[in-house]
């Protein structure tokens, strides 16, 4: 590879050059700065040209966590070393947010949004679900082109939404949904991922919607991309986001706090610095909501910032999942982000929330309130998200046996966050 073009929605913004950490981005000079998005705040439009470790890592963040799969794809497209770059040449037209990475032999091709759908049935569907499982996700041999790169650890493959079924797409037809097989070895995991994200709903937190679906035997978590949207016409458009990992050109093989991955105090300050004040609050609150379920992976990588003209703000929350449907052997007992210096659940107190609530910079008395509260609506949420048919009907036992969990564990949690059911609080009164 020589050189990559970056598109979006169809549009020329820049070029990809180099290898390894010696890998270049170049935006257009014609480039209108308020109409145009940069590939990632750390690479603002303001300066013409990045390179180097930085951009490397960002590359990296687009492509999975799968060995085996990166592997596969090394040798069915003929790639000789592990740069990013170099597999983005052949699967970098559709990866998360709005940027593609083209060669120049599917350039034109994608400049015109000549796209593909190929229609599938649900057989088609349920062999998708095993290849993912496999690591041998689909490739075109004729145009040396994958038809998605999705990133994260997770066995996963991406199709398109019709009226009336499922495409699989290629080119400059995004992808708008995401499916997930289980994880091997944690029974009914797909169903307390879904159940998760819909009590995080029930509690006031922005998530991506969920749902369970099976092909021909095949269950999978289906989750709707919020980083694609429909216009009048019905086409799908791309739009741009990346994890907060990227946004500090952070190695994404290190995204635990525990690894040196950015913590709460970092992650708040981003997000304050070029989103919103709200923004750092819902941030705030999904770190209550992971420690109240014992959401164990809530790493930096799991959380991301949509990038529009003239505007960035905090993504819909995601890959949200709590370990108490695991059984205490499972459980988890840390967390990806230290809270007031502290990641070990069982040690998680008073102090250490009101350091937390000093590191976000956010009213003291309102983080204690949010965590008093949340832990008050969780037991009910979960109830009710458990209850609901689409989930009961598949794993009843689970799901009741999580609900169980999630009020214990909340009553708990708070109880000793807090300093006591009936602890004494500093006022709080809400801003305006």
């Amino acid at each position: 590879m020589n050189e990559l073009h970056i598109l979006m929605n169809a549009e020329h913004i820049g070029t990809l050059t180099g290898r390894g950490t010696a890998v270049r981005v170049s935006y257009d000079r014609d480039l209108d700065p308020a109409a145009a998005v940069p590939l990632s705040l750390s690479m603002p439009l303001d300066r013409n040209r990045h390179r180097g470790t930085p951009v490397h890592n960002w590359l990296s963040a687009l492509l999975t966590d799968r060995p085996p799969l990166l592997t596969r794809w090394r040798r069915d497209f003929g790639v000789t070393d592990n740069n990013p770059e170099s597999l983005l040449a052949h699967i970098g037209e559709d990866v998360a947010g709005a940027a593609q990475f083209v060669r120049d032999d599917r350039l034109e091709a994608n400049m015109g949004r000549t796209g593909t759908l190929h229609r599938l049935s649900d057989d088609d569907i349920a062999g998708l679900a095993v290849a993912a499982k496999q690591d041998s996700l689909p490739y075109d041999p004729d145009t040396s082109t994958g038809q998605f790169s999705l990133a994260g650890a997770q066995a996963k493959f991406a199709l398109q939404k019709l009226d009336d079924g499922w495409a699989l797409p290629a080119g400059a037809e995004p992808s708008t949904h995401i499916f997930k097989p289980a994880i091997p070895g944690l029974e009914d995991q797909d169903i307390g991922e879904a159940a998760t994200m819909r009590i995080a709903a029930k509690v006031g937190l922005p998530v991506a919607r969920t749902f369970i679906a099976e092909f021909a035997g095949q269950r999978v978590i289906g989750v709707e991309r919020y980083d694609r949207a429909r216009d009048d016409a019905g086409r799908w458009w791309r739009v741009h986001q990346e994890d907060l990992c990227q946004c500090y050109g952070h190695d994404p093989l290190h995204n635990y706090e525990s690894q040196g991955g950015p913590g709460v105090t970092r992650c708040a300050a981003l997000i304050r610095e070029f989103g919103n004040e709200r923004d750092v609050e819902t941030f705030a609150r999904a770190i209550i909501f992971n420690y109240l379920t014992k959401g164990s992976d809530a790493h930096a990588r799991n959380y991301s910032m949509l990038l529009t003209p003239g505007d960035v703000r905090l993504a819909p929350l995601y890959d949200l999942n709590s370990t108490l449907l695991f059984g205490e052997t499972a459980e988890a007992r840390t967390l990806a982000m230290r809270i007031g210096g502290e990641d070990r659940l069982d040690s998680i107190s008073l102090g250490n929330w009101k350091l937390f609530a000093s590191e976000v910079k956010l009213d003291e008395a309102w983080v204690l309130h949010q965590v008093q509260t949340m832990a008050a609506a969780i037991p009910s949420a979960a109830a009710d998200v458990c209850a609901q048919p689409d989930l009961a009907a598949i794993a009843p036992k689970a799901l009741h046996r999580l609900a169980e969990r999630c009020t214990q564990w909340a009553s708990q949690a708070s109880a000793q966050a807090l300093g006591g059911p009936r602890a004494s609080l500093p006022g709080y009164r809400r801003r305006a």
